[in-house]
């Protein structure tokens, strides 16, 4: 059985973070060539409600959330074809606020507890998905119930779309919306993309953020079958 993984993430509060985190995050998302800034650190802090910010602030949260160390998983999107090939059961557990990171963290482990002869089926989930619920899992203490497929090249056990297309070179991946669009998929729901997952949870949208999870489920196992006969 084909088991298709997505998760959503969103970026922690660096306020709350203990100083040498902060310090640690602001290095590495602002103090950088690409960045150009005279702006410090406890200055951030003290004005991130200030509109004249918001490009540091997007730099500051982009970072965060695409690492599990400075991120929350708020929604695990899952599907599976176990009634046969092409006919994918989807479901999502959502968090509607990051108390509940933990709860979906532990729900997520249930499901795939009796799934070892399983193959995963992702969208760069060697490098994100996978790893982000393990190491989110590690740091909040949620106990493990099977060992998840992490190894590279390893079809049978995960095949990840976006680097079995790029052949395993990270430099040539292309995003998921391309790759649909090239083979005339639809991506749902339309207009759409991961950079508003976060706006969507400050507004209290998590059933649009488990929608948008839900609709690269289904895109992820659409082009799966699209192109899986090539890489037998």
């Amino acid at each position: 059985m084909n088991f298709v993984l997505d998760i959503e993430t969103i970026p922690r509060d660096l306020r709350g973070e203990p100083r040498k985190v902060q310090e640690y995050v602001w290095e590495r998302a602002v103090r950088r060539p690409a960045v150009e800034t005279d702006v410090r650190l406890d200055d951030y802090l003290a004005g991130l409600e200030d509109a004249a910010l918001a490009p540091l602030r997007r730099e500051v949260e982009r970072y965060m959330a695409l690492r599990p160390e400075f991120g929350h998983v708020v929604c695990i999107g899952m599907g599976h074809d176990g009634r046969g090939r092409g006919e994918l059961e989807t479901k999502a557990l959502t968090a509607r606020g990051v108390a509940e990171e933990r709860g979906i963290l532990e729900g997520f482990w249930e499901v795939v507890r009796g799934g070892r002869d399983w193959r995963f089926v992702t969208y760069n989930g060697l490098a994100f998905d996978v790893p982000f619920l393990l190491r989110r899992s590690i740091y909040l203490g949620v106990a493990p119930s099977v060992g998840l497929p992490t190894r590279p090249f390893a079809l049978d056990s995960h095949f990840d779309v976006m680097r079995v297309l790029s052949n395993w070179e990270r430099a040539d991946a292309v995003r998921l919306e391309i790759v649909a669009a090239l083979l005339g998929l639809t991506k749902s729901p339309t207009g759409m993309e991961g950079s508003q997952v976060f706006g969507l949870w400050q507004a209290g949208r998590a059933d649009d953020i488990e929608a948008y999870c839900l609709g690269d489920v289904r895109l992820t196992y659409d082009i799966f079958l699209r192109i899986e006969p090539y890489f037998r």
